[in-house]
């Protein structure tokens, strides 16, 4: 088996000075860079006015087409499948012109595989507005015309925020959104070593039934769950990009007990680590 390596992309265009890419898409346009599969630490933001588009993320493959609007968030492993007549906008930013309350309702994205189609009225809008964008994009009126280019700029996502919102379950609590939002960063950053919902909520001092009330609340899923569905996806990584026999990526994910993990991703996945390995790179 042939090595491989998740690209990550740090810069936009490697270009530490660069902080928003945005160019409109047009039919059977290629799309260049990100042909092979790759994370970034930026915001990617699609608007498809027309034609179809696949993508796969996290080994989900994911099909856009007419008047539909799509994020990938920084981390997430993708690549291009297919274009096909496309026509729409593509823009790229800096996670930090990205405001909170939005990257909260962008979070749930991680849990939720939401795909908005717009009304006639919302495309009529979102069009007004990302035309604005381009029309200051790359100003060179100083400060004050960059200030207005990232004011719009912010506004084109806070309006893609509102249209995902508004396809999401109503959310009882702020709150139920602040502590989703800090348990999937705690998540991620401790899959391998914190395996039980109670390491969870005894890190964020709060009782694990509230936690996991939150959590439910916002995403659908129980903590348990989510826990789960992080380490498959991991595991699905390292089956994927990387040559480790399976004892080994049991370990690197926090197992001492191979057989564990088989029978655990087996459950999950309905195929053995080694079937999935098969299946992926035929």
């Amino acid at each position: 088996m042939k090595n491989k390596e998740i690209h990550t992309h740090k810069n936009i265009r490697n270009d530490e000075k660069i902080t928003v890419l945005l160019h409109h898409i047009s039919e059977n346009v290629e799309i260049t860079e990100v042909d092979y599969d790759h994370k970034d630490d930026y915001y990617i933001f699609f608007f498809l006015q027309n034609g179809t588009a696949k993508l796969r993320i996290d080994f989900k493959e994911i099909e856009l087409g007419k008047n539909m609007v799509f994020c990938i968030m920084p981390g997430q492993v993708h690549s291009f499948i297919s274009l096909s007549d496309i026509n729409g906008w593509f823009m790229a930013i800096d996670s930090m012109f990205v405001k909170d309350e939005y990257k909260e309702v962008f979070n749930k994205l991680y849990f939720l595989n939401n795909k908005p189609r717009l009304s006639q009225e919302k495309t009529v809008e979102l069009l007004q507005c990302i035309s604005l964008v381009n029309k200051k994009y790359g100003s060179n009126n100083e400060m004050i015309g960059q200030q207005v280019f990232y004011d719009l700029a912010s506004s084109y996502i806070g309006m893609i925020a509102e249209i995902y919102q508004e396809g999401f379950p109503v959310i009882k609590s702020n709150r139920f959104m602040e502590i989703t939002s800090r348990f999937k960063t705690i998540l991620s950053a401790n899959y391998q070593i914190m395996k039980r919902p109670s390491q969870y909520a005894s890190e964020m001092k709060i009782s694990s039934v509230y936690l996991n009330e939150a959590v439910k609340n916002t995403t659908g899923f129980s903590v348990r769950d989510c826990i789960q569905n992080e380490i498959i996806l991991q595991a699905k990584r390292l089956l994927y990009y990387t040559d480790l026999n399976i004892k080994e990526i049991a370990l690197k994910i926090g197992y001492e007990d191979w057989a564990y993990f088989t029978r655990m991703f087996t459950k999950s996945t309905n195929l053995t680590p080694t079937q999935f390995r098969r299946k992926n790179l035929k």
